[in-house]
């Protein structure tokens, strides 16, 4: 939003009649989009980062193998728990 839009805005909500709890609402509204945008724009800003991190098929299959050892090494015998 522009200054003019924001100055309209906050012209309408200062001519209402709003109690405390209704400021307080509000104000928590607002709080609660701003925490979700910046981690929103935080999550973003990873992904961006990652992005073509493994564009490489080479690679892609070394990650592949690499990942398939780890779990071939880590496994263990579970027994069945029927009797």
């Amino acid at each position: 939003m522009n200054v003019a839009s924001l100055n309209n805005l906050w012209d309408y909500l200062s001519g209402l009649s709003l109690t405390a709890n209704n400021k307080r609402w509000l104000s928590q509204k607002l709080l609660e989009s701003t925490k979700q945008s910046s981690v929103s724009s935080k999550a973003d800003d990873v992904l961006r980062q990652l992005d073509g991190c493994w564009a490489n098929e080479d690679m892609d299959d070394t990650l592949e193998h690499d990942i398939l050892s780890v779990r071939s090494r880590e496994a263990r015998d579970v027994e069945s728990m029927d009797e």
